[in-house]
């Protein structure tokens, strides 16, 4: 069974040496987080709880300069950033999916980390 919860922040980046995205620059980032795993009294994860657990990890990030928190700051270092902060939360974590704006994502799942 499979629990998702999504969860949107806006924040800047500028990736230093890109052409295109080397200037700070604004996103719209939408977070999903998906466990996996077997039902244990009729409930795998409470969504409140989990969707809770995701704002937190995305708090810092959001409305803030991810140049200030990362060396090179990427979705990719997003994204690793959020699994690693909820995966220990929640073992059962399997994948986080970080969408750049629309069409564009990166995702990590359980055993890439």
């Amino acid at each position: 069974m499979r629990v998702r919860v999504e969860h949107s922040i806006d924040a800047a980046t500028a990736l230093p040496g890109h052409a295109r995205c080397g200037a700070l620059h604004g996103h719209t980032y939408r977070l999903e987080a998906e466990l996996e795993g077997r039902e244990e009294a009729g409930i795998l994860v409470d969504f409140r709880e989990l969707k809770k657990a995701l704002v937190a990890a995305a708090a810092p990030y959001d409305h803030a300069d991810l140049s200030k928190s990362f060396d090179y700051p990427s979705c990719e270092a997003l994204c690793e950033a959020l699994y690693a902060s909820l995966s220990a939360r929640y073992p059962s974590l399997e994948s986080l999916r970080v969408w750049e704006g629309e069409g564009k994502w990166v995702e990590l799942r359980r055993g890439e980390d």
